[in-house]
């Protein structure tokens, strides 16, 4: 079987991504990657910490039908993952781009935890 996971991380929105930033700072973490809607902290051990903001213009109040932390799985070609997954009968939401050009679908597997298939723009 092809590889269809290039590597993976958790992500939690952020309402403010400076804010949050300055958060775990005090715990020793510093961003590998930090622009206005999005930034990674390396955790030691190699886990990355992925902080997104929907971004007031994007909607002050909008809200996420999901919270807390979810896992990131990077694909190479997500149109295509998307397909083979929906013909193996597992549903994913329709692909959408996201601020900065990455695109993305997300499932739940079967206990409902959260995951999100992403192709970075």
């Amino acid at each position: 079987m092809a590889k269809i996971v290039s590597d993976s991380w958790v992500m939690a929105e952020a309402r403010n991504i400076p804010r949050s930033v300055a958060f775990y700072a005090k715990l020793g973490l510093k961003p590998s990657m930090q622009r206005p809607y999005y930034a990674e902290l390396k955790v030691p051990g190699g886990t990355v910490l992925g902080l997104h903001s929907m971004g007031r213009s994007h909607g002050a109040k909008q809200k996420s039908a999901a919270k807390g932390w979810r896992i990131m799985l990077r694909v190479p070609s997500i149109r295509m993952v998307v397909a083979r997954l929906k013909r193996s009968k597992v549903r994913c939401t329709p692909v959408k781009q996201a601020p900065g050009g990455a695109y993305f679908s997300s499932l739940t597997d079967p206990d409902g935890n959260r995951l999100t298939l992403i192709q970075m723009g």
